[in-house]
C-alpha cells in the first residue's frame, strides 16, 4: 500500500486506554453499565468532553442543528478537496457497555493525535465526527444523526418522534439550545466528503470464532420492523372454560415460535421477537390484547422481504385459527447497504500490510456507516467483542485489539487522504 505512513510511529495504546476510560466514567452506573441515552445529561457531558479533546488537538469543534459534533484537522495541502471523515457515536442503550460507539470515536481521536503530532501534511483534510442519536433506544429509530446528514430521514418527521414520556424530538432539541427549525441544514451533499471510515466493535462472535483480529465489512444488514397487535377477549381465568377462550397471549406464543421457525429456515436472514406487551397483565385474567415487536434482518433484500411476507401470512393464519384479530404495522423497511468495494480493498490491504489477521464479513448490526454510504464511499472495520456481547455491561474488547484496528484505520486514512478513492 502506497501512503506516507512509513515514518509514523505506531498509535498509542496507552492513550487509547485513557480516552476510553474517560468516556466510560460518563453515565457509569453502580452495576458497571453505561447509561448515556441520546440527548440526556450524560450524553451531553460526553459530547462536551469530546469537544474539549478536539480543541486540545487543534480541531475547532462544530455542532450542527441536530447535535452532531465535527472537528477538522487543519493543514491540508489542498483545502478545496473534500475531507476524509472518520468517527462513530457516543450515545448508548440503557444499561449499555463502554465500547459500542465510543471505541470508534476514540480511534478517530487517536488518528487525529498521531497526525497532529507526527504526521505529514496530507492532500485532503481529515475530519472527525460523533453522530448524535445512533441508538434507537429513546426515539425508536436508529442512526438519526448520520441519516439526517446523508438525507435519509425527513427532518419534519424526525422532529415528531417521541420518547417514552411523550416528549417530541423537536422539543428536546429546542430545550438543549439546538435549532430544530434549521434541521434541513444538517444534510450534506454528494461530494462533500471523499470517504467515511468507521471503527466499531463487532457485536457478534464471527471474529472470535474465526480467530481473526479484524473484520473488514463488505455489507451491512438492514431491518424490517413490525409491530403486531393481537386482540382476543379478556375473561376471568377461573370462570372461562378452555374451549371458550380467545387468548391473545397464547396466540402470540404461536407467533413467536413461528417467527423463530421461519427465521431458522431462511439462509442469511435472522428474525427476532424482541418486544412483548400483554394486557391486562393480571394473573387471574385471560390476556385480551398483546403487542409484539418483530425485527427481521438480512443483507439480501429479496430474502428479507420473503421472510417478512411469510411472517405476516403465518400471523394471519394463527389469528384465524384462534378467532383472534391481528393487525401488523410496518414500522420500518430499510434497504441493506453494500459498502464501497474500493474502500473495502484499501482497508483489507492496510490490514495485510500491518500483518493484522483480517476477514471480509457482513455486519448484522446497523451502523452510521450504512447511512453515510448513501452519501459517499464508506468503509468499516470491526474489532472483536468478547463472546460477542454488546449493549451490555459485560461488553469487552481488549485495548490491544482496538489499537490494532486504529493502526489500520490510520493507514487507510493516510491512503485515502493522499490518493482519494479510486
Amino acid at each position: 500500500m502506497s501512503h506516507p505512513s512509513i515514518d509514523l510511529a505506531p498509535v498509542d495504546a496507552g492513550r487509547l486506554r485513557v480516552e476510553l476510560q474517560a468516556f466510560a466514567r460518563i453515565g457509569y452506573s453502580a452495576d458497571g453499565s453505561i447509561n448515556r441515552l441520546a440527548f440526556t445529561r450524560p450524553d451531553l457531558r460526553a459530547r462536551q468532553v469530546l469537544m474539549h479533546r478536539l480543541r486540545s488537538l487543534g480541531l475547532a469543534p462544530r455542532v450542527d442543528a441536530f447535535g452532531n459534533v465535527f472537528g477538522r484537522l487543519p493543514g491540508a495541502r489542498d483545502p478545496e478537496l473534500s475531507p476524509v471523515l472518520i468517527g462513530s457515536h457516543l450515545d448508548t442503550v440503557p444499561g449499555g457497555g463502554r465500547f459500542d460507539g465510543s471505541a470508534g470515536v476514540v480511534a478517530a481521536l487517536e488518528v487525529a493525535a498521531v497526525l497532529r503530532e507526527r504526521g505529514p501534511v496530507l492532500g485532503r483534510a481529515v475530519e472527525i465526527v460523533s453522530f448524535a442519536c445512533e441508538e434507537s433506544s429513546r426515539f425508536g429509530r436508529a442512526t438519526l444523526g448520520s441519516g439526517l446528514v446523508a438525507g435519509t430521514w425527513d427532518p419534519g418527521e424526525v422532529l415528531t418522534l417521541r420518547d417514552a414520556r411523550g416528549v417530541t424530538l423537536g422539543q428536546v432539541l429546542a430545550r438543549l439550545g439546538l435549532n430544530p427549525d434549521r434541521l434541513a441544514d444538517v444534510r450534506r451533499n454528494p461530494g462533500d466528503y471523499t470517504a467515511y471510515l468507521e471503527l466499531h466493535i463487532e457485536q457478534g462472535r464471527v471474529l472470535e470464532e474465526s480467530g481473526s483480529r479484524l473484520g473488514v465489512v463488505e455489507a451491512i444488514a438492514a431491518p424490517t420492523r413490525l409491530r403486531v397487535d393481537i386482540a382476543g377477549r379478556a375473561d376471568h381465568s377461573g370462570a372461562t372454560p378452555m374451549p371458550l377462550r380467545r387468548d391473545a397471549l397464547a396466540g402470540a406464543a404461536e407467533v413467536i415460535l413461528a417467527v423463530e421457525r421461519i427465521g431458522r429456515r431462511a439462509s442469511g436472514v435472522v428474525a427476532t421477537v424482541g418486544v412483548i406487551r400483554a394486557e391486562p397483565n393480571a394473573m387471574n385474567v385471560v390476556p385480551g390484547r398483546v403487542e409484539l415487536g418483530i425485527d427481521i434482518r438480512s443483507t439480501d433484500p429479496t430474502r428479507k422481504a420473503e421472510v417478512a411476507a411469510a411472517v405476516q401470512q403465518e400471523i394471519a393464519a394463527i389469528a384465524q385459527a384462534r378467532s383472534l384479530q391481528s393487525i401488523p404495522h410496518v414500522l420500518s423497511d430499510e434497504a441493506p447497504v453494500t459498502l464501497d468495494p474500493r474502500v473495502v480493498d484499501v482497508l483489507e490491504r492496510a490490514a495485510a500490510a500491518r500483518g493484522v489477521p483480517a476477514v471480509r464479513m457482513a455486519s448484522g448490526a446497523g451502523h452510521d456507516a450504512m447511512q453515510m454510504a448513501r452519501l459517499c464511499p464508506a468503509g468499516m472495520l470491526l474489532v472483536p467483542s468478547r463472546a460477542g456481547i454488546s449493549h451490555n455491561r459485560e461488553e469487552w474488547t481488549p485495548v490491544p485489539d482496538i489499537a490494532a484496528g486504529t493502526q489500520v484505520l490510520l493507514d487507510a486514512v493516510l491512503h485515502v487522504a493522499e490518493h482519494g478513492v479510486r
